[in-house]
């Protein structure tokens, strides 16, 4: 049997940082895997640090222009401005089953040309929105069953502007930032209340950040599906961090840090926090094994699909001003 005609248990498109985390967790649940890079020299660091696994360079168009290798899972970690056009390389070559890096595209047009092409192949893509999976949230949510669900909830999307510009990535990236990164935070709490069904939002600071003209300071709240009223700010002009806070008849819970979890009684000012088993979040990159192995087992409940992100990047345009 030729090289490329091997099987494998997961094609992994990339050779960054992202690629390496799912590395470490492939390796543990010892999958074979077959990785496709772009940089000859990020391909051979991977190669070097997990020579158990098979290794390509130049892209993955140009792979499966010379080779004839089936694979029937993938996941994209390419960077954010290339995961819409590689997730379509996937699609046409008939990758049935795809975990693509958040956000998969930038711009709701792209994501309804994947959900038709994926549509004509039969393939299933989902979203890798990690925190999802967090040690955190999981405990949150066992919490908030038995105090009888959630009443209300606030949160924070404050970006660290200052740490990060065109000089770390594409402008394009940059432009539509809420949705490139500050999504992560509005994926957690619309997957704990549901999709926003009213949403009032208040966009200020524009053109105060240069690569984000749409505005720098947001404000708002609404009513989700499930009946829950939330609201949110975000200052990227100030000081701040991602946060959410979740109320119950009973306690407030506290993700801040979102990796952390705290609560406040009722008639209390104490805040105290709760012991979550992290063995998971602190051997890997905190969420992505639980995400990576619900993917790899068709355990889709708690993924992202498609055709709720095109929602999502409804909300997330309203939120941004884009």
């Amino acid at each position: 049997m030729k090289k490329d005609e091997e099987t494998f248990d997961v094609l992994l498109v990339g050779s960054g940082n992202m690629a390496m985390e799912y590395l470490k967790i492939l390796k543990d649940l010892k999958k074979k895997v077959l990785i496709v890079g772009k940089s000859k020299k990020n391909v051979n660091f991977l190669k070097n640090l997990y020579p158990q696994f098979s290794f390509r360079y130049g892209g993955v168009k140009d792979f499966f222009k010379s080779s004839d290798v089936k694979i029937d899972s993938a996941i994209n970690t390419v960077n954010i401005e290339r995961l819409s056009d590689v997730t379509e390389v996937l699609l046409k070559k008939r990758v049935k089953h795809i975990l693509v890096e958040k956000p998969a595209a930038l711009n709701i047009s792209s994501l309804r040309r994947l959900m038709k092409i994926s549509n004509e192949s039969n393939s299933k893509i989902f979203i890798a929105y990690n925190r999802r999976f967090y040690s955190s949230i999981n405990k949150l949510s066992k919490e908030i069953e038995k105090d009888g669900g959630i009443q209300s909830v606030n949160f924070e999307f404050t970006e660290w502007t200052h740490t990060f510009g065109k000089h770390t990535h594409d402008v394009n990236v940059l432009n539509k930032w809420v949705i490139s990164n500050s999504s992560h935070v509005l994926d957690s709490v619309f997957y704990l209340i549901g999709n926003p069904e009213t949403l009032k939002c208040q966009i200020n600071g524009q053109n105060k950040i240069k690569w984000h003209p749409s505005g720098s300071i947001f404000s708002g709240f609404g009513i989700s599906s499930k009946n829950i009223p939330f609201s949110y700010q975000a200052n990227w002009n100030s000081a701040g961090r991602w946060s959410i806070e979740v109320l119950t008849k009973k306690r407030r819970f506290f993700l801040k840090p979102l990796e952390e979890l705290f609560y406040q009684n009722v008639g209390s000012v104490e805040i105290k926090a709760l012991k979550i088993d992290k063995r998971l979040d602190t051997k890997y990159k905190p969420g992505l094994f639980l995400q990576t192995q619900a993917f790899l087992n068709r355990e889709h409940v708690k993924l992202k699909n498609l055709k709720d992100q095109i929602h999502s990047l409804k909300t997330y345009n309203k939120i941004a001003g884009y």
